[in-house]
């Protein structure tokens, strides 16, 4: 026997008994999965009751955060139930064989000129070619089987996609490809082919599923979309920014730069410079919604600055006015 033919044999050994171990995993995961969709559904409902008193209280800010909870319970009981549909869609995957797996990994080498076989970390790995999206340079991706984990297929992903080249995006130095957070994929549809491939040691299969899914864009579920990839535009200068360095107004709802915003001296907020002002009075910045109108002479004001909805220039030239007639009626008084 040579040294491939060796290689390879033990390469196939290793893929089956982690089949073996996936095989015998199959229906103590699924009865793990309907324990967290049990409890997944009562954090639904406790979500429920929190709107529910929201709503009540006609307490709209508190409904809205209420809405981010339900969205990520939302996602994980999707998640939840698919991984349960793909437990129970058939029955359990017979093990292939070690001349099956053989096989497969011989067709890897002829199909594949960047295949890697690493035997002191039990992995079988394909380089791709550089990638591009959109004229966005992604460079090439390691798809890194890892054959230790491939018997947890069911509660864990088993490879890894490794940017070799990587130009992550801007607003996110773990996402280097739409598609592709901290080494993970975001399989989408493609994600009951790739199980499927794995369980069954169609290798070639596999890798050509992940790496097709690493040469489309889907604008609809990207980690960063292609179009933010190199930054957040300013909405007022148009400048590029990340996210550590994004102010966001919440008079508009939309994203500036650190040139273009500032901070509401009263209520604190974040605010750009087209939705708020210098207090005449006393010249401190401050968003529209603190801004009141003086009843007597009609200018606008910060809320500090007022009483009474009166500024404090009016104010003094009440008080004077007042100690004034005060003074004429004591006089008068006095006379």
């Amino acid at each position: 026997m040579d040294k491939e033919t060796r290689s390879l044999t033990y390469f196939a050994n290793k893929i089956q008994d982690s089949l073996i171990k996936l095989n015998s995993s199959r229906y103590p995961e699924l009865l793990s999965q309907m324990g967290n969709l049990a409890e997944l559904l009562k954090d639904m409902a406790s979500e429920s009751k929190k709107l529910s008193i929201a709503l009540s209280h006609n307490w709209l800010l508190a409904a809205d955060s209420c809405s981010g909870g339900i969205i990520r319970v939302v996602d994980d009981v999707s998640y939840c139930i698919t991984t349960l549909k793909q437990l129970t869609d058939k029955t359990a995957v017979e093990v292939p064989s070690l001349f099956f797996i053989f096989d497969e990994l011989k067709h890897l080498e002829q199909e594949f000129d960047q295949m890697e076989f690493n035997k002191a970390e039990n992995t079988i790995s394909l380089v791709t070619d550089p990638i591009t999206l959109e004229d966005v340079d992604l460079g090439p991706f390691k798809i890194q089987l890892d054959l230790k984990k491939l018997s947890e297929l069911y509660k864990n992903t088993p490879y890894h996609c490794i940017a070799l080249e990587p130009n992550p995006a801007a607003t996110n130095d773990e996402v280097t490809h739409p598609h592709v957070s901290n080494e993970r994929l975001c399989e989408g549809d493609g994600s009951a082919a790739i199980r499927s491939a794995l369980e069954q040691a169609r290798l070639g299969d596999f890798f050509n599923i992940v790496k097709s899914i690493l040469n489309t864009y889907s604008p609809d579920s990207p980690y960063v979309s292609l179009e933010d990839w190199s930054g957040i535009a300013c909405y007022d200068c148009g400048c590029m920014i990340d996210s550590e360095n994004t102010f966001y107004c919440h008079s508009c709802e939309r994203d500036f730069c650190d040139n273009c915003a500032s901070y509401c001296r009263s209520c604190d907020e974040t605010c750009c410079m087209g939705c708020g002002g210098n207090c005449p009075n006393c010249d401190e910045f401050v968003c529209r919604n603190c801004i009141k109108t003086c009843s007597e002479c009609g200018e606008n004001f910060c809320k500090l600055c007022m009483e009474d909805d009166v500024c404090e220039n009016c104010k003094e030239q009440q008080e004077e006015s007042e100690n004034t007639d005060e003074n004429e009626n004591k006089f008068k008084i006095a006379g």
